[in-house]
C-alpha cells in the first residue's frame, strides 16, 4: 500500500515535462554553478504554476504548488528549493495586497522576474529565537534602509526580494518590525560574493548588504508584522516540507531499487523510512489542504511536520548512499549529489536546532 502511494504525486496536476525535463537534465550543472535554478520559472509561469494557492491556500490550491514543488526537488533539490523561495515572494506580496504590491505580481507569477524570501529573522523574531537584520527610516514618501541579509537566494540581479527591518524613525516610541520589499538593483544595495556552496551553487545564494538604499514608501507592505508572518507561515512550513519530501521520495526510489542482494540487509531500516516516509506524506497533504479554513494545522503541528519531513529526507538520502557503493562516492552521482543536497536541510532557516526548540517552547 505505501509503496503504492510513494509513486503518486502529493496532488493531481499537470506540469509542463519541459519543467521537469530540465530539472532533471540541469541537475549536476546546478549543482556546480553551470546552471541556475531560476532558468525553469518562465515555463512554470506560463502553466500557472508559481502562485497557486496565494495566499494562505486561496481557491484551496496550496497541495497543488506543493505538488509542483515536491516533483522538481525529486529531480532536483536546488530547484525545488529555488521554486520555494520565489512562491513565498509570490505569497508575500499576495498577502500584502497593496496597490504597488499587484503591480508587481504579474511578472513573479510569470517567472520573468525572480523572487527572494530574505524572512530568515523576520520568522525567528516572530518565535522570540532572534532579532531583525535590517533598519528603516521614514523620511517624506521614502524609506530608508541599512543592514544586512545574512544569508538569501535567488540574488540575481534583477529580483526583488521581501524582508523586515526595524523602523527606528525619529519620535516613535518604539523600533516596529515591519515587512518591505526592495529590489537587489536599488543603490545602496551590495550582493556579496558568490560562496562555494554543497549542491546549491545555482541557487545564486549569499549575502546581502544594505547601507542607506532608499525606496519609495509604496514598498512597506505591512506594519502589522506578527500578524503577517502569522498569516504566511503556514504555507512557509508546508512549502519547504514538500521539497524535503521531494528530496526524501527520489532517495527512496533509489534506495529500494539497490536492495537486491547484499543490501538486504539494510531492509529493516528501509521499511521503517518507507512507513514514516508515507505517513508524512499524508500529513502533508492534510495541512495543505486545511490551510486557511476552520481546520486548519496547529503552528506547533506544521513545525514538527517541517522537522519531520527534513529528517526523512537527510536519513533517506544517506540509506540511498549506503546502497549505492561505490559509484555513490563519485561526486558527479545523483546519489552523491542527493547526499549533498540532504546536509542543507538541518541548516536551513528554520534550522533543525530552532525547530526543535520551538516546538518545545510550545509555540
Amino acid at each position: 500500500m505505501a509503496q503504492r502511494t510513494l509513486e503518486e504525486p502529493l496532488a493531481s496536476v499537470e506540469i509542463p515535462a519541459e519543467a521537469l525535463a530540465s530539472a532533471q537534465e540541469n541537475a549536476r550543472a546546478v549543482d556546480q554553478g553551470d546552471a541556475f535554478a531560476r532558468e525553469i520559472f518562465p515555463a512554470l509561469g506560463r502553466a500557472e504554476l508559481l502562485g497557486l494557492g496565494a495566499p494562505a491556500n486561496a481557491g484551496g490550491e496550496l497541495l497543488k504548488q506543493a505538488a509542483v514543488i515536491e516533483a522538481l526537488a525529486e529531480r532536483s533539490l536546488a530547484s525545488g528549493f529555488a521554486l520555494w523561495g520565489h512562491r513565498m515572494c509570490i505569497e508575500y506580496l499576495a498577502a500584502a495586497d497593496t496597490d504597488w504590491a499587484r503591480s508587481i505580481l504579474p511578472d513573479l507569477q510569470a517567472g520573468t522576474v525572480p523572487g527572494v524570501s530574505g524572512m530568515a529573522s523576520a520568522f525567528k523574531t516572530f518565535a522570540g529565537a532572534g532579532t531583525l537584520d535590517l533598519s528603516m527610516v521614514r523620511e517624506g514618501g521614502s524609506v530608508v534602509l541599512s543592514g544586512t541579509l545574512p544569508w538569501a537566494s535567488n540574488l540575481y540581479a534583477d529580483a526583488l526580494v521581501v524582508s523586515a527591518a526595524w523602523d527606528r524613525t525619529e519620535g516613535a516610541d518604539q523600533a516596529v518590525p515591519t515587512v518591505v520589499a526592495f529590489w537587489l538593483s536599488t543603490e545602496g544595495v551590495e550582493v556579496g560574493k558568490d560562496l562555494d556552496l554543497l549542491a546549491l551553487q545555482g541557487t545564486a545564494s549569499t549575502y546581502v548588504k544594505v547601507q542607506d538604499a532608499r525606496i519609495p514608501a509604496q514598498q512597506v507592505l505591512s506594519t502589522d508584522f506578527y500578524d503577517f508572518l502569522g498569516r504566511c507561515r503556514p504555507t512557509f512550513g508546508i512549502l519547504q516540507s514538500a521539497f524535503c519530501m521531494g528530496l526524501a521520495t527520489a532517495s527512496f526510489r533509489m534506495a529500494r531499487a539497490n536492495l537486491p542482494g547484499l543490501n538486504e540487509v539494510f531492509f529493516d531500516e528501509f521499511s521503517d523510512l518507507q512507513d514514516q516516509l508515507e505517513d508524512a506524506r499524508c500529513t502533508l497533504r492534510d495541512y495543505a489542504r486545511c490551510v486557511g479554513t476552520p481546520e486548519a494545522p496547529e503552528r506547533r503541528d506544521v513545525l514538527r511536520l517541517r522537522l519531520r519531513a527534513g529528517q526523512l529526507a537527510v536519513a533517506l538520502a544517506a540509506l540511498e548512499g549506503k546502497t549505492s557503493g561505490g559509484k555513490g562516492y563519485v561526486v558527479t552521482s545523483d546519489a552523491n549529489r542527493r547526499l549533498r543536497e540532504s546536509l542543507f536541510l538541518p541548516v536551513q532557516s528554520p534550522s533543525e536546532a530552532q525547530l526543535k526548540w520551538e516546538i518545545a517552547k510550545g509555540s
